[in-house]
């Protein structure tokens, strides 16, 4: 009997060693891989994100990001060194600017012409424009939800192109007209909440317009990606949602919310505890 009593005492104090030192590992994640930036008005990177400073476990694999002066850059597989505009994690999406190429005069055509998904982004498809093409007449410009022309795009049975928003009413459209992909992918943004938006009419400023995110997709190829890296995209999501930061325990291979307001202490009491340490005691302390 006394051998059994032992055995659980040992078990017992095994286990909260073991949930100890996972919530070390917890805390310290935040300590070793807090929010940076590049520049001061640039998105903050943060897990599932990382910048080449900071050590591997700070981010998801293939979601690494670094700094050229004052621009945060993801390297895209397709591509290349693309520079990042927003980050929108709450929605797993991040807008993206291709390098300028000199030897494509058209940034749309690049975006139009490749497969661009990897084996983490996919280009997102909630915001999408429509393109159509026109082989004689031009559409009137002050028609809603049309941008364009883009006349950087050349073919010889079509004259005009330009990105339609799919909610236009394509009846308006001149009869030589024709949609030749409805998925082309622009800048998004959170400023619009579809699931209410046609209910509750909402103030949208003017770089959440369509026809603005939509004229940067022709003017510099700007586009949106999603991401996925499996055992993370969820939790991150639903920890952002709830205003919470998502961190990853390497000891349990998984991630793990965090409010912002612990986060917030422990990093103050870790500094009060590393201050006190350094301190000199108080007999030593010259006057």
């Amino acid at each position: 009997m006394p051998g059994l009593l032992l055995t659980v005492l040992l078990i017992s104090l095994l286990a909260k060693e073991t949930y100890v030192a996972t919530s070390l590992d917890d805390e310290n994640f935040f300590k070793s891989c807090s929010p940076s930036r590049c520049s001061k008005h640039g998105p903050e990177v943060r897990f599932p994100f990382r910048l080449a400073t900071q050590p591997p476990p700070c981010g998801a694999p293939g979601m690494q990001l670094s700094c050229s002066g004052q621009d945060t850059i993801l390297y895209h597989q397709v591509l290349g060194s693309c520079k990042v505009t927003t980050i929108f994690y709450k929605d797993l999406v991040i807008n993206i600017s291709p390098p300028v190429d000199s030897s494509l005069d058209c940034p749309l055509q690049r975006l139009i012409s490749a497969n661009l998904s990897t084996g983490v982004y996919k280009p997102q498809k909630l915001d999408v424009a429509s393109l159509v093409g026109c082989s004689r007449d031009p559409i009137p410009i002050d028609l809603y939800g049309i941008v364009g022309p883009v006349t950087c795009l050349i073919n010889k049975a079509i004259k005009f192109w330009y990105l339609v928003n799919p909610d236009a009413y394509m009846s308006v459209l001149p009869l030589d007209c024709m949609v030749v992909s409805k998925d082309i992918t622009i800048p998004y943004t959170s400023q619009i909440d579809y699931s209410d938006f046609f209910i509750i009419p909402k103030k949208v400023e003017h770089t959440a317009t369509f026809e603005y995110r939509a004229s940067r997709s022709i003017s510099l190829g700007e586009t949106a990606f999603c991401w996925y890296s499996s055992n993370i995209t969820s939790v991150c999501q639903q920890c952002e949602k709830k205003g919470q930061r998502c961190g990853f325990n390497s000891q349990r291979d998984r991630a793990f919310c965090k409010s912002l307001s612990s986060i917030i202490c422990s990093c103050i009491c870790s500094s009060f505890i590393d201050v006190s340490h350094n301190a000199l005691p108080l007999t030593e302390v010259k006057v």
